[in-house]
């Protein structure tokens, strides 16, 4: 077991290899209990969700909000255009789920609870409620009779004679898909799963080796959207649908394209791993940044793979670094992300 936040979660089942395999090759299953939702339901959640997130659930034109089975990723933002929470939002067709890190519900309640003034919304927290399972892998969807759903669709399913939701994503670069079940159930839907438990130490592996930065990890709420990089900046951001909740910092950094500092992946020249919290130098030993997430890869040869923050002037691929690893000064380069690609 290993600390996550309040909680503590599932580090390995005693066979990492083995759980790495399972997840590049075939299909794993993970409990979340790291996750939560916040359920919106009555008529305009819909229209307040797209006038208060960063990706469009609405439709002014149409006047038609996402349909049910459908939907996005997203932040919330303060005024200050600073990441409080990203969360994948499920249409359900009854509510809509705001699926996040159990830790950032708190604070997304508390916010978007300011803006509802005269909408019919209403906002539930279902922490304790639902319990989330993950199957990572090739054949992930095949087990669950869900292959044919595209990123974040979702749809109600029935496994081990459990009534659940199933919706994809695909943090590993590989089939995700998470099921969602009342708690007082989550014991019989593991059980009647037949794939190979996996913990957070190779779940966190390959979502590095696939490039994916994780809020409360990789960013935080002192991040600007277009600081995560450009694959999260086009997952989350719409930049056509109108005003939102920070939406002027971000408009103003996108049509001049400037950011001071950015998540970018990391590669090691040799094999020493720089811990998360290491500084960044450049080649006169001047701070320019920081390791947020490294690791070692397997299908990479065991190659030292980070994900770090850094100033603007070290973000072209092919930039040299510094950074101290395991005792000593060790020499990396910017990388194109993701490290592996799903094909691969």
């Amino acid at each position: 077991m290993q600390p996550y936040g309040e909680i503590e979660i599932v580090s390995t089942f005693g066979n990492a290899p083995a759980e790495y395999a399972a997840i590049r090759k075939a299909a794993g299953k993970m409990d979340v209990a790291q996750r939560g939702i916040l359920q919106a339901t009555g008529k305009d959640r819909l229209d307040f969700l797209n006038r208060i997130l960063t990706n469009q659930t609405f439709d002014k034109a149409t006047k038609s909000g996402m349909g049910a089975g459908k939907g996005i990723y997203a932040y919330l933002l303060n005024g200050k255009g600073r990441i409080v929470a990203d969360m994948n939002v499920l249409e359900l067709g009854d509510c809509t789920w705001l699926e996040m890190d159990a830790r950032l519900i708190e604070p997304a309640w508390s916010l978007l609870a300011k803006y509802i003034i005269m909408d019919d919304v209403q906002l539930t927290s279902l922490v304790g409620w639902q319990h989330e399972i993950a199957l990572h892998g090739p054949k992930a969807g095949e087990a669950i009779g869900a292959a044919e759903l595209t990123a974040l669709e979702s749809k109600p399913v029935k496994i081990g004679g459990v009534a659940a939701v199933v919706f994809r994503d695909d943090p590993c670069g590989v089939p995700g898909y998470f099921i969602v079940a009342p708690a007082g159930q989550i014991s019989a839907l593991w059980t009647s799963l037949p794939n190979r438990p996996v913990g957070w130490a190779m779940f966190n592996a390959i979502r590095i080796e696939a490039g994916r930065p994780l809020m409360g990890i990789d960013f935080d709420d002192t991040i600007l959207p277009a600081e995560t990089g450009p694959a999260q900046l086009a997952r989350a951001v719409s930049f056509t649908k109108g005003c939102y909740l920070g939406q002027e910092i971000v408009a103003r950094m996108h049509a001049r394209g400037v950011v001071a500092r950015q998540l970018v992946g990391i590669r090691m020249d040799a094999e020493e791993l720089p811990v998360a919290g290491s500084m960044v130098y450049d080649a006169d030993s001047n701070a320019v940044g920081g390791i947020t997430s490294s690791t070692i890869s397997p299908v990479l040869s065991n190659a030292a793979i980070c994900l770090g923050l850094v100033k603007k002037a070290f973000m072209a691929v092919g930039t040299e670094l510094t950074i101290p690893a395991e005792g000593k000064m060790c020499k990396g380069r910017v990388v194109e992300l993701p490290f592996v690609k799903m094909s691969e």
